[in-house]
């Protein structure tokens, strides 16, 4: 198969022709991460989903853009960047399946795509946004902002994962339909995820859409961790807004994400955030001001900032396509590595992984384990050598172990208390395998053992635990 990604045929800096032959250069895992990236030696990279990373090719091409805009920054900025975006962001929107590369612009990260659409509604009274528990804490806050200076009312769902697809679906529908029988109260926006971040959890945001949209509300899709990690075709999806963080699962450097506005709701997004040199005013001001621009204009420059990342979404889909062997070799083998390693350090553990029957939410990079601690009902088996820990003190729990992990064997675990249990969060990638998170079960197992042997208390670094 012959994948082209640019239209412009004659030239040949911007197109790739590549053939994907389903099979990567050197084989993924251990031999991937040392030839392709540059972790540490001592840091074994289990925890992909937080912060991303990008193989050395894109690190060089990134390298080079920053050294291009130093030696003349006018031209690159005022003159050939804008031009060189619309390149990119074309790019972004074909692997993304829309075939108007001008409903999506970028922005530094999910969150503050998310907050451009929150914060440019003209909220009414009686306005309502539907989420569940588990929507993104940046995203809460957000919305907890709406609360207090819009007025906006925030419905909480909260179905219990692990929950088969059809009694979530069920379950946000029910709550839909509560809100818009509730006298006064109007169901004006659904948030869902692709992908839920903590723990990491599939959703079946394909069906979620339609089914809230039918309920008469906009959704707007938080997938931070969607482009790279799952298949996402916006055509035929059609969700009012959608966000993903390209420097997650895609390889570009950070900070860069898509933000999709179909055109039908562009008229909703008056402003970039912050505003700046693209906004067009409904009153202009006694001052010296230019023509408005065109709406995706209005994010591609709104203040000086680095964003030379932008620019490379090619070098990325460059990588993806040459030396791992494309698309579906990527997608199969993170899948597949994160499931088999949840197995692993379950008989480790002697635990199970978060799953039930009729539910997707393995069916991504992600897989949650239950860590070996047990959950104390009061104070008095906080740290006590009891073998217990109180929920109370669960941020105190998660830092340590990242701290001891970290420093003392090169794992940072991402974990996480949940609905009674603490879990473990395994990040499938490209550069990792099974042995690698064999090797982290067996230190965050004695590090549990630790904890219930009363460890944390003593721990000066995380303060008093009765604090």
């Amino acid at each position: 198969m012959t994948i082209v990604y640019h239209d412009n045929p004659d030239s040949s800096k911007q197109t790739t022709t590549a053939k994907m032959s389903g099979t990567p250069e050197v084989p993924f895992g251990a031999e991937m991460r040392r030839k392709h990236f540059a972790f540490a030696p001592r840091y074994t990279p289990l925890n992909h989903g937080s912060y991303g990373t990008v193989p050395k090719s894109v690190r060089a091409t990134h390298v080079a853009l920053e050294a291009e805009v130093d030696a003349a920054p006018d031209p690159f900025i005022s003159l050939d960047f804008y031009g060189r975006l619309a390149e990119q962001r074309a790019l972004a929107a074909r692997v993304l399946g829309a075939a108007d590369p001008d409903e999506v612009v970028f922005v530094p990260n999910a969150t503050t795509g998310t907050d451009t659409v929150l914060k440019n509604f003209e909220w009414q009274d009686g306005d309502t946004v539907l989420v569940y528990e588990l929507v993104y804490g940046a995203v809460a806050h957000g919305l907890s902002w709406l609360e207090e200076t819009r007025g906006v009312h925030v419905h909480v769902a909260r179905p219990q994962w692990p929950l088969p697809d059809d009694e979530l679906v069920a379950t946000m529908v029910a709550a839909a339909r509560e809100v818009q029988t509730t006298p006064g109260r109007r169901l004006r926006l659904a948030i869902v995820d692709s992908i839920i971040s903590m723990p990491g959890l599939r959703v079946p945001y394909e069906r979620l859409v339609p089914a809230l949209q039918a309920e008469g509300a906009m959704v707007l899709v938080d997938a931070a961790h969607g482009i790279g990690h799952i298949d996402i075709n916006l055509d035929v999806l059609r969700p009012d807004f959608l966000v993903t963080n390209l420097h997650k699962w895609f390889f570009v450097p950070r900070g860069c994400a898509a933000l999709y506005i179909p055109r039908r709701h562009q008229p909703l997004i008056r402003t970039s955030l912050p505003t700046s040199h693209g906004f067009t005013p409904r009153r202009r001001l006694g001052v010296i001001d230019e023509d408005g621009e065109t709406f995706t204009e209005m994010f591609s420059f709104t203040g000086s900032d680095d964003t030379t990342a932008w620019l490379c979404v090619q070098a990325a889909i460059d990588f993806r396509t040459n030396v791992c062997g494309g698309e579906a070799a990527i997608k199969a083998y993170c899948r597949e590595v994160a499931q088999r390693s949840a197995a692993v350090v379950a008989d480790i553990f002697g635990t199970e992984i978060l799953d039930c029957p009729g539910s997707c939410i393995r069916d991504c990079f992600f897989a949650n384990v239950r860590l070996p601690i047990e959950l104390g009902t009061d104070d008095a088996d906080s740290g006590s050598g009891s073998g217990k820990v109180s929920p109370e003190h669960a941020p105190r729990v998660v830092r340590w172990i990242k701290i001891r992990g970290e420093r003392e064997s090169g794992f940072y675990f991402q974990t996480w208390l949940y609905r009674g249990a603490w879990w473990w969060r395994l990040s499938g990638a490209i550069y990792v395998e099974v042995e690698d998170f064999r090797r982290g079960a067996e230190v965050l197992k004695a590090l549990c053992e630790r904890i219930r042997n009363g460890e944390l208390a003593r721990d000066p670094e995380t303060g008093p635990l009765t604090a």
